[in-house]
């Protein structure tokens, strides 16, 4: 069994992105884009969660600080024109918080700093080529 990566994004282009490289490292992306589904994954065990600061389906800071809470790495991305939502993501428990273009740019790599050490050995080595 894969380990799990919640995708709290209901903007179909960054999903599908995140969904993709999330498989293409071995992992088990779960779509969670209304407040339901992110309730109900953020109950069972996930490795890792992704989340968009500016998500209208649910309050991410919230949903941010109770996935940290219960253990889930987060890293979360928001407009660059929004350094205080930025900020908010940070303060409420993400590990990883960069701007929308820097997820484009590294998502593979920012999907790989959120796996833990013991954890790393999932990651196939070729998700370079996203």
């Amino acid at each position: 069994m894969t380990a799990t990566v919640v995708i709290a994004v209901s903007d179909l282009l960054f999903q599908t992105r995140i969904e993709g490289a999330v498989a293409a490292m071995g992992l088990t992306p779960l779509i969670a884009d209304t407040a339901q589904r992110l309730d109900a994954a953020l109950e069972s065990r996930v490795l890792a969660a992704v989340f968009d600061v500016h998500e209208a389906a649910f309050a991410p800071n919230e949903a941010i600080a109770r996935a940290s809470a219960a253990g889930t790495r987060v890293l979360a991305f928001g407009r660059h024109t929004s350094p205080k939502d930025l900020r908010a993501a940070r303060v409420a428990g993400a590990e990883i918080v960069v701007p929308r273009s820097e997820l484009v740019d590294r998502l593979p790599e920012l999907l790989r700093r959120l796996l833990p050490e013991d954890d790393a050995d999932i990651v196939e080595a070729d998700s370079a080529s996203l």
